[in-house]
């Protein structure tokens, strides 16, 4: 604190807080952060009279803070997609198309760091999908974790004093799906997929590894000879490296696949000698062709957690096999049917003789 020499002249420092308005003299305040300010002047008694009105405006709140000077909302928005933290998000695809159709245009011209709670709350009041409809509840609440995140990097950046998305609830979409197929509806599946994604479905059914696992999957990453599937931390939604093991089906399925390997990529999983980047329309008309219903590609994480757990496969195995962190989340994946309770209690009666549930003899009174 006060005046410093240095080679270019004297330099002037207090600690300060900054509220996002002005800066506020603060001695021995908690997260208070030293503030330089350049004389201009090799003279110590001219940087003093500097020193003493710095001190003075502090103390009347007389200096704008930096952050008053804030950027606008769209300014951020742009600065943030360009992140290479951001960049490297496996949903960078959706976060540009949500902040940009979504939240530039009701949020664009504010400045970021007056933002309140109430603006994001009428920001999902009043959110549309592009056609006019009203959005579902997990579509709002997507936009409002991007949100959140944006402004979570802005107050890292000291562009705003707190997130004030973060004060401002997602109500629970109760979104939970419970879509297991049974062993006759996948077979129909399969039969009806075409050749280039039956081995992919394969291995969301039987490992449960996510679409973005499965399609950019490369050779290297195909361990044939052990019998494993090993993903890098880049690889995998959780950015946890993950090690799978190869079902019997499965690697036979890789087997016959590595004998065709294309000369100008290493993916595995080609169509028409090039790696396939969307099969969205395919998988749809497998499960038209299939006769499902309510069936969707990442019901088939469902499946595989299910049938790790029908397989006698324990919990912290089958969850560093699917890649999911949590048990909570594990068990949101996990379905018990009527049939596996029908499974438990027949195991139940195995165990329990008739004379478990004799009744005591009554007394007989002489």
């Amino acid at each position: 604190m006060g005046l410093t020499k240095r080679k270019d002249g004297w330099y002037v420092e207090f600690p300060v807080v900054d509220d996002g308005k002005v800066l506020q003299l603060a001695r021995g305040t908690p997260g208070a952060k030293m503030k330089r300010w350049k004389t201009g002047t090799h003279s110590k008694t001219l940087a003093g009279q500097q020193e003493a009105m710095i001190k003075t405006d502090l103390m009347k709140e007389k200096i704008t803070s930096e952050r008053s000077k804030s950027v606008t909302f769209s300014q951020w928005a742009e600065t943030y997609l360009h992140l290479e933290e951001v960049k490297s998000l496996r949903s960078f695809k959706d976060r540009v198309s949500s902040v940009r159709h979504q939240l530039i245009p009701f949020f664009g011209r504010k400045e970021l760091s007056v933002i309140t709670a109430e603006d994001i709350e009428n920001f999902r009041a009043k959110r549309k999908l592009l056609s006019g409809k009203d959005p579902s509840l997990q579509t709002v609440n997507n936009d409002h974790t991007m949100l959140k995140h944006m402004l979570s990097v802005a107050e890292r950046k000291g562009l705003v004093q707190t997130n004030v998305a973060k004060k401002v609830p997602m109500p629970d979409p109760q979104n939970e799906r419970d879509r297991v197929l049974t062993n006759e509806e996948w077979a129909r599946l399969l039969a009806a997929a075409a050749p280039h994604i039956q081995p992919i479905i394969s291995i969301a059914y039987y490992l449960g590894m996510r679409l973005g696992e499965i399609l950019p999957l490369t050779w290297d990453r195909v361990d044939l000879e052990r019998g494993f599937i090993k993903l890098a931390g880049r690889d995998t939604k959780t950015r946890d490296a993950r090690l799978v093991p190869m079902t019997l089906s499965i690697h036979e399925n890789l087997k016959e696949l590595s004998k065709v390997r294309s000369l100008v990529t290493n993916r595995v999983f080609l169509y028409k000698g090039r790696g396939l980047g969307e099969i969205k329309t395919a998988v749809k008309t497998a499960i038209k062709r299939a006769g499902l219903h309510d069936f969707r590609f990442h019901d088939l994480r469902h499946c595989a957690a299910t049938n790790l757990r029908r397989a006698g496969v324990d919990t912290v195995t089958a969850m560093k096999i699917v890649g999911h962190k949590s048990e909570k989340m594990h068990q949101r994946y996990n379905h018990v049917s009527e049939a596996d309770l029908l499974h438990a209690a027949s195991k139940i009666n195995t165990l329990i003789t008739p004379a478990d549930f004799a009744l005591p003899a009554k007394t007989v009174s002489g």
